[in-house]
């Protein structure tokens, strides 16, 4: 797989590495703090991209690259301990940007899930989860399942899969969850159980 342009124009020396060939120099990786940009695949899920990297390059720092971003998948790649997510497609100077703050100790948080964690309704949040108490003893046992999947970034299907029912079945279970605790979407949800 080739490079994305503006990976290329921003870090001129980069260059693309398989997992495998990642491994055979496991020592050089060990121990090194190298900025690695892993671009995401369909074929696994974030967690299991980020764990072979990390079972390999355990103290990289990680930049999760997507096709496609969206809100849940960068609190899943977040949840793998990654340092900055980012869309593939991102501008050189963004991509140059997010370096230096990785680089620095820091976390990128995407200007999208900046906006929902401080401006979107987080004073309504705390008002609703100071009324609600403990949240979880509103839900039921698959429902607090279901919740927790979805913390950690699972999709629907994912969740169907490992709790054995059918997607609709998780579908209804989302529904309930989300309008037991009065929240508006997903992202909201896993904030509420990952603060907790």
């Amino acid at each position: 797989m080739d490079l994305p342009i503006s990976l290329k124009q921003a870090f001129p020396l980069a260059r693309t590495i398989t997992l495998p060939e990642l491994s055979t120099s496991h020592e050089l990786w060990n121990n090194s703090k190298a900025l690695v940009w892993l671009h995401l695949h369909e074929k696994q899920t974030i967690a299991q991209q980020v764990l072979a990297l990390k079972a390999v390059a355990p103290q990289a720092l990680v930049v999760v690259m997507s096709d496609m971003p969206n809100d849940m998948e960068a609190l899943a790649a977040f949840s793998m301990m990654a340092k900055a997510y980012s869309n593939t497609h991102a501008g050189a100077e963004v991509l140059l940007n997010i370096a230096s703050v990785v680089e620095q100790g820091g976390i990128w948080i995407g200007e999208s899930i900046m906006q929902k964690l401080l401006g979107n309704g987080a004073p309504e949040q705390q008002k609703l989860e100071k009324a609600l108490g403990k949240w979880s003893n509103l839900l039921t046992s698959r429902e607090l399942e279901v919740a927790k999947a979805i913390a950690i970034g699972l999709s629907n299907k994912e969740i169907a899969t490992k709790m054995s029912i059918t997607e609709r079945t998780v579908k209804a279970h989302v529904g309930a969850v989300l309008d037991k605790l009065q929240l508006k979407n997903r992202l909201q949800l896993a904030l509420l159980v990952k603060d907790s």
